[in-house]
C-alpha cells in the first residue's frame, strides 16, 4: 500500500505535462541543514528503554536539481542529492548510540506557485540509496566514555534503498523549508553479526525505525553563480 501511494505521487506531474521551451529548463544547486528524528521501536540493548534525540547535520547535504517550468505557476523538478541521514538514542544502561548513512537520492516533485516571485509550494517522492553506513556508541549518555565505531560501504546493516515523501515551501531569497518522511525502515531487521563491540547481534530487535526530518535549504541557480556579488542577489533570484 505504501509503495502504491509513493508511485502515485511520482506520477502526478504527468497530469500537468505540456511542451516547454529550452529556457524553461534550468539547474539549481543546493545545500541543506537537517533536523532529524526517528521513531525507534523495539527492544535492543537487553530490553532497556530507548530515548530518541534530535540529530542535526549540515555536512555533507548537497544537491543538484533540474527544474522545468511549464508556465509561471506549474512546474516540476528532479535531480540528485547526497545527504547525511541518521538518528541518535540513549538507553538506561547507559549508552549513547548514533547510526547514520550517506544516501544518494533521486527526487521527483511537482511545484505550484508564482515562479517570477520565487514563491511556491512543492511536494513529491524520492528513492534513496544508502551507500555509506557508520555507527558510533559511547559507554555513557554524554559522549564522554569509551567510544566504539563501525564504518562500512554498502553495509548489510541498513536497507539498500528507502523510499520517502516530502513537501515544502520555497521563499524569495533562495531559502526553502521542507519536511520528509521515510516510508521504510532505516536498518535491516534481518542483519545478524558483529556490531559496535558485540559479536553476536540481531537487528530483529529493531522492529520499526522510521526516519523523518525538517530541512532548511539554500539554493541558487547554477548558471548564475559566477555572476553573484554581495551587492546584488542574482544568485538567489532563480
Amino acid at each position: 500500500m505504501k509503495k502504491s501511494v509513493f508511485f502515485a505521487l511520482l506520477s502526478l506531474p504527468v497530469l500537468f505535462y505540456q511542451p516547454v521551451k529550452s529556457q524553461d529548463v534550468y539547474a539549481i544547486s543546493s545545500w541543506e541543514s537537517l533536523f532529524q528524528w526517528a521513531n525507534v521501536e523495539g527492544t535492543p540493548q537487553n530490553s532497556q528503554n530507548i530515548n530518541e534525540q534530535l540529530r542535526y547535520t549540515i555536512v555533507f547535504n548537497v544537491g543538484q536539481y533540474w527544474h522545468v517550468d511549464f508556465n509561471n505557476s506549474i512546474g516540476l523538478f528532479s535531480g540528485l542529492a547526497i545527504r547525511n541521514v541518521g538518528f541518535i538514542y540513549d538507553t538506561d544502561i547507559p549508552t549513547k548510540t548514533i547510526r547514520r548513512s550517506y544516501n544518494l537520492g533521486v527526487p521527483l516533485a511537482l511545484k505550484l506557485g508564482v515562479f517570477d516571485k520565487h514563491l511556491y509550494i512543492f511536494g513529491g517522492g524520492e528513492y534513496e540509496l544508502l551507500f555509506q553506513y557508520k555507527g558510533k556508541r559511547w559507554l555513557s549518555n554524554d559522549r564522554n566514555g569509551t567510544k566504539l565505531k563501525d564504518s562500512e560501504w554498502f553495509s548489510s546493516k541498513t536497507k539498500r534503498f528507502v523510499p520517502a515523501v516530502f513537501g515544502g515551501v520555497q521563499f524569495p531569497g533562495g531559502f526553502n523549508i521542507k519536511y520528509k518522511y521515510y516510508l521504510d525502515h532505516f536498518l535491516n531487521s534481518s542483519y545478524t553479526g558483529s556490531d559496535l563491540g558485540d559479536q553476536n547481534v540481531s537487528f530483529s530487535d529493531y522492529t520499526n525505525i522510521k526516519m523523518h526530518y525538517i530541512s532548511i535549504c539554500w539554493q541558487f541557480r547554477t548558471d548564475q553563480w559566477k555572476k553573484y556579488v554581495p551587492s546584488d542577489k542574482v544568485a538567489y533570484n532563480y
